[in-house]
């Protein structure tokens, strides 16, 4: 495999150059664009790329290049972006401040902590407007979420920039952002000439966004209402009215976001409006009542649940929600998020954070309610840490393991575990186990006493594969969720069912058209048009 930046001939499956270390390409055999190798789906036309062969691109001098780019007009195309402008405040005092060597490590500072949260959401600097940034969400990657990813960035951007530590002793006071969002459609491509060439938005979207950053205040994130729509309910927002902006003819209504909400999917936001009726899935549904039944008796049950993006897989979790909403039992809900994919058993922290503190909880406060939280389980209350006394007693081990999980500081009140890395991975996986199956669901064979747990949706394969061992002598009922690109590893167990999620045929979609409607009838030729454009997936219906 030839490296495109030195011509170097790699092994074949090498994602990095051995001799530079540049990274090798991946080409969409569909449209010939160049991806980075590790995509899963072509950066510019979307298509499927697990399971091409890396491409070597042909070695081309310089002039070759050249020559190239002359002759071929850069590509623009159409594109709904959520766009981000952020700008340091009162960087006129900044000046008066510091001394400009000063001022440009202050500059590269700031510029850094944000590039490296618009990278974790996978955001685009198109510019740096010398202390400001232009930010595109949406391209060249983009997601189903973009306009999410752009306010959590922006609120993330507003703390990181804050609680910058190297700038806070050099100035009077921390630095202030201020950030605005608005999402609109564009035309983006590369602009300029010669050797100064940008990939660049054009459109009112930009105007309106810088316009939006002008009314928020330091330290804060404002949004357009084209925005809000899309990410109404996931975040807590106030709304500041309607403005009239320079150059835009109609006024704009913005809202101030002020933190995340405890929702988590836009899912989530539509259980509380109102599902559409669930067509089609009828025997899904009397399969996983069966598997709950089982689990009352005493014989835990693990569904997996596949299908594609928007084929009803959360909704049919929250039928089976609905369907055990009145019997006595303990639900463990915990999501994936595409924000913290390399945080390890970051569902699991999230719903452990989630179920023992609030947001204004002290550190010790959230301590002490872990202390609390771990004595219902059965570890030891009688420990006296400080006094040294039952060394190694549950407690005694499980608060340090729970605390590092959750980043709390132990305060001088438990001694360091002293454990190898991985010997301590190892007794947190099952100290979470022990966690669950005491304080969720009735362990055969023991006096432990409880109620069925149904889990939906949880952490790591190895946590995972810990708790497959012992659901079959639980009351747990597992419930997970996943699309067709993950093969899940247990397979040939007798707890375990496998449900796959296919696409509505032409009838189901007629029916749940007609329940969408309320029994209203539509042209003939608009229902067909909505067969044949949803393509049986029932979120486009």
């Amino acid at each position: 495999m030839q490296c495109q930046s030195c011509g170097f001939e790699n092994p074949e499956g090498m994602n990095f150059c051995g001799k530079c270390a540049s990274p090798l390409s991946l080409r969409c055999l569909q449209c010939g664009f160049e991806n980075l190798h590790g995509f899963a789906f072509c950066g510019k036309c979307a298509a499927p790329l697990i399971g091409q062969t890396l491409v070597p691109k042909p070695i081309q001098t310089d002039r070759q290049l050249d020559k190239q780019e002359d002759k071929i007009a850069p590509e623009a195309e159409r594109r709904q972006l959520t766009v981000m402008f952020c700008d340091l405040v009162g960087s006129t005092d900044l000046l008066e401040q510091l001394d400009p060597e000063e001022l440009r490590d202050v500059v590269r500072a700031y510029q850094e902590v944000c590039a490296k949260v618009i990278d974790r959401f996978e955001g685009y600097i198109a510019q740096y407007l010398g202390d400001g940034l232009l930010v595109y969400f949406g391209y060249p990657i983009a997601h189903e979420d973009d306009a999410q990813r752009a306010v959590r960035a922006g609120l993330e951007i507003v703390g990181a920039v804050h609680e910058l530590p190297l700038i806070k002793r050099r100035l009077q006071q921390p630095l202030q952002v201020r950030v605005g969002i608005h999402t609109g459609l564009v035309v983006v491509g590369e602009m300029g000439g010669g050797e100064k060439r940008e990939r660049l938005a054009l459109g009112d979207t930009l105007n309106i966004a810088s316009r939006v950053q002008n009314l928020a205040k330091p330290n804060t994130v404002v949004i357009s209402s084209a925005t809000y729509w899309l990410v109404e309910g996931l975040f807590e927002c106030r709304d500041l009215g309607l403005h009239t902006l320079k150059g835009v003819s109609t006024p704009l209504e913005v809202y101030r976001v002020l933190l995340e909400s405890d929702v988590w999917s836009r899912f989530e936001v539509a259980v509380g409006k109102g599902l559409t009726p669930l067509v089609g899935k009828e025997q899904e549904v009397g399969l996983l009542l069966e598997r709950w039944d089982q689990v009352k008796e005493g014989m835990g049950q693990v569904v997996l649940i596949r299908g594609e993006a928007g084929i009803g897989k959360s909704r049919l979790v929250q039928v089976m929600k609905e369907q055990v909403a009145g019997e006595t039992h303990t639900r463990i809900e915990s999501r994936c998020s595409p924000y913290y994919q390399n945080s390890s058993l970051y569902p699991v922290i999230d719903h452990l954070q989630r179920l023992l503190f609030r947001k204004e909880d002290s550190l010790e406060e959230k301590l002490e309610k872990l202390e609390r939280a771990l004595v219902n389980v059965g570890a030891d209350p009688r420990v006296c840490p400080k006094e040294g006394e039952h060394i190694g007693s549950p407690l005694q081990e499980m608060v340090p393991l729970f605390a590092s999980l959750l980043s709390l500081p132990l305060l001088d009140r438990y001694p360091p575990l002293n454990l190898t890395p991985q010997r301590q991975k190892q007794k947190t996986l099952e100290a979470l186990l022990v966690l669950l199956l005491k304080g969720g669901g009735e362990a055969a064979g023991t006096a432990y006493s409880g109620r069925p747990a149904l889990g939906v949706d949880s952490s790591t394969l190895e946590y995972l594969s810990l708790l497959m061992e012992q659901v079959p002598t639980a009351r747990i009922f597992t419930l997970l969720t996943f699309r067709p690109d993950f093969s899940p590893p247990w397979t040939g167990r007798a707890h375990l069912t496998q449900i796959t999620l296919n696409r509505l045929t032409r009838k189901q979609v007629e029916v749940m058209v007609g329940r969408i409607t309320g029994g209203k009838s539509l042209p003939n030729e608009v229902v067909q048009q909505v067969v044949t454009k949803t393509d049986g997936i029932p979120l486009f219906v």
